[in-house]
């Protein structure tokens, strides 16, 4: 059995109690809440985009592209990227004055 060594850098350490986390700020919360919202509007924009074209391409040779439904979709993307943008400047707007509130 080999001895155990007497270099104090080479014995395990003692590991620091793990209490309980810390409660994250409410800023945090809104900006992942931000950010996720930034991530749905986009993907919704995205899709009305891809469903307008399409409906331009493909209504007059397929009867399942003609309906109403995808004469909607055009309003997906106006609706959408307006609200996107809003929550992008909140978001970048509240994670400045967050990170000039730490320095």
């Amino acid at each position: 059995m080999p001895k155990a060594s007497s270099n104090p850098t080479q014995r395990p350490r003692k590991r620091a109690q793990v209490g309980a986390p810390e409660p994250r700020p409410v800023r945090e919360a809104v900006e992942r809440v931000l950010a996720v919202l930034v991530v749905v509007f986009g993907a919704i924009a995205v899709l009305g985009f891809a469903a307008t074209l399409a409906h331009v391409a493909f209504r007059d040779g397929n009867p399942f592209f003609a309906g109403v439904l995808w004469q909607w979709a055009y309003w997906l993307p106006l609706v959408a990227l307006p609200v996107m943008i809003v929550c992008v400047v909140a978001l970048v707007v509240l994670s400045a004055s967050g990170k000039a509130r730490r320095r």
